[in-house]
């Protein structure tokens, strides 16, 4: 059984806005939010990507993780930094983590009650979790592999900006998911994107993550971990493991696919297709993501 520590933090919270600022601009519900953010999420996107380069996702996830644990901004952009990058200029880390600390407090001004709030909003969520969160993840379990199910998972709920997302981040074994109070899909409740979410933690091991490579494991990951999911949720009838459904996901979750490629008609078929004969061979799990990864060609 996974045990789940709810652990709610604003400095997450805020950056996970600035993130979804930077990448999903048209999503967000409140347009004033967007407003009070996206100068400071761009900016801070742009010193990361100079940074970073190709790197500049992994750099953005492992701040954004690391953010739950370091308080001190300059001290979290000095640790993140030597963790992704190695060492860098005194002025790199001061530019930075003042660009973090503007989003900060932006952020208390648009959420002045957060630490309160949050908490209420993440309620439902985890009373729905204690109902159906563990069955879930045996069934995903029995149909993979036991072992890419983690002991323990920190879940950090977060405020709510885009009407519903969550991201999975391996490295930590921490996942981010917005807290909202009702599921905006009734055929993919937020519990099962809990779960879809919960399920790629562990992804990173090597036994799974060897013959992949980092990138090509955080493009494969989260379309991978979808039929297992979806067909566990299926089983509790929660949803449906069919294309329909993981086209919806794919759409609705922010999860990565080919360039140019069609949800509906191309990638959501060959998903499917895949899992059909994932179910049929049963190969490791390594062996069939690698199967995935040639099939999407990346």
């Amino acid at each position: 059984m996974t045990h789940l520590r709810w652990t709610p933090n604003a400095s997450v919270s805020a950056l996970h806005a600035a993130d979804f600022a930077d990448r999903f601009p048209d999503q967000f519900v409140d347009r004033s939010v967007l407003s009070a953010l996206q100068r400071e999420a761009n900016e801070l996107n742009r010193l990361i990507e100079a940074t970073a380069g190709s790197q500049a996702p992994s750099l953005w996830s492992i701040l954004i993780s690391t953010a739950a644990d370091i308080e001190s901004n300059h001290e979290l952009v000095s640790a993140v930094l030597r963790k992704a990058v190695g060492e860098c200029g005194p002025h790199v880390v001061t530019s930075m983590s003042g660009k973090v600390t503007e989003i900060e407090a932006a952020f208390k001004q648009l959420f002045p009650k957060f630490s309160d709030q949050i908490l209420f909003r993440s309620r439902p969520l985890q009373e729905h979790w204690l109902g159906f969160g563990n069955g879930l993840l045996a069934h995903v379990g029995r149909l993979t592999e036991k072992e890419l199910l983690a002991e323990e998972v920190r879940v950090v709920p977060v405020q709510p900006v885009v009407g519903g997302a969550g991201v999975a981040h391996s490295h930590a074994n921490l996942v981010r998911i917005e807290a909202i109070l009702t599921n905006p899909m009734a055929e993919l409740p937020e519990t099962v994107r809990l779960a879809w979410l919960i399920s790629q933690v562990q992804l990173d091991l090597p036994r799974f993550s060897d013959m992949l490579g980092a990138v090509t494991l955080a493009k494969i990951a989260p379309l991978a971990m979808l039929p297992p999911v979806l067909a566990a949720s299926q089983v509790l009838e929660l949803s449906r493991c069919t294309s329909e459904m993981a086209a919806l996901a794919i759409e609705h979750w922010h999860i990565p696919i080919p360039a140019g490629a069609d949800v509906h008609d191309q990638v959501a078929p060959s998903l499917m297709d895949w899992w059909e004969t994932y179910l049929q061979t049963r190969p490791a799990w390594h062996v069939a993501m690698q199967a995935l990864s040639k099939m999407l060609g990346d």
